[in-house]
């Protein structure tokens, strides 16, 4: 099933609620996640896998201690024993997002914030630059970047491919991808990019939820 799952109020966890979950993924991921200068840092990355985990064992029934991760070359996650399942992480300030489909998917949260909308020059297609242009607007310029950020992780070949190399607006027929909206307030905003023409599901949740979840599909399992 396509979905999307927006996490929107990640620095509320305490230091036994981390400690907790921080067991519950796997050792090369705990030492990475202890390597953050920030805590905010650390705790969206951990979140990030521990969303993943709860939606892929409900999907699943599989228990989480069944779940095999890895990544490609280009740091992308995909689940070693069950291949036909696709995710993909994002965050942004105290946003957790998370997606699955079937196919090879893609998603990206940004926070909109105060840019020097230039940038859409020199990083954007020519018709994507003259879309923000057009309006001078933040969200515009976010709305492309997010668009073209989850279309780089739907590839899973990271910057290897050049920003400015595709549009977002006007995608090369063949590939036939969509973008999704899956989430848009005044603070942040997301997109899913997949081959699937289908809207996904979604869903927005908080901590609390997260570790209702947490306490039913993974720590009783």
């Amino acid at each position: 099933m396509f979905k999307a799952i927006i996490l929107t109020d990640s620095n509320t966890l305490i230091q036994s609620e981390f400690d907790t979950l921080l067991h519950l993924i796997s050792l090369e991921k705990q030492k990475r996640i202890k390597q953050f200068h920030f805590f905010r840092d650390a705790q969206n990355a951990l979140l990030g896998d521990i969303l993943a985990r709860t939606e892929i064992c409900c999907a699943t029934s599989l228990s989480n201690k069944q779940l095999m991760f890895s990544t490609n070359d280009y740091g992308k996650p995909f689940l070693i024993n069950i291949p036909h399942i696709h995710f993909n992480i994002s965050h942004a300030g105290h946003y957790v997002c998370f997606a699955k489909d079937d196919k090879d998917v893609g998603i990206d949260i940004e926070l909109i914030k105060s840019v020097d909308l230039k940038i859409a020059e020199r990083f954007f297609a020519e018709d994507e630059a003259a879309y923000v242009k057009d309006n001078q607007q933040l969200h515009r310029f976010f709305e492309i970047w997010t668009k073209k950020e989850s279309r780089i992780k739907w590839e899973g070949k990271g910057l290897s491919k050049p920003l400015q190399s595709f549009s977002t607006i006007n995608p090369v027929e063949k590939e036939q991808i969509a973008y999704h909206k899956v989430f848009h307030n005044d603070e942040a905003i997301c997109h899913v990019c997949s081959i699937s023409r289908e809207i996904p599901s979604i869903r927005v949740i908080d901590t609390a939820m997260l570790l209702w979840q947490v306490k039913h599909l993974l720590l009783h399992a």
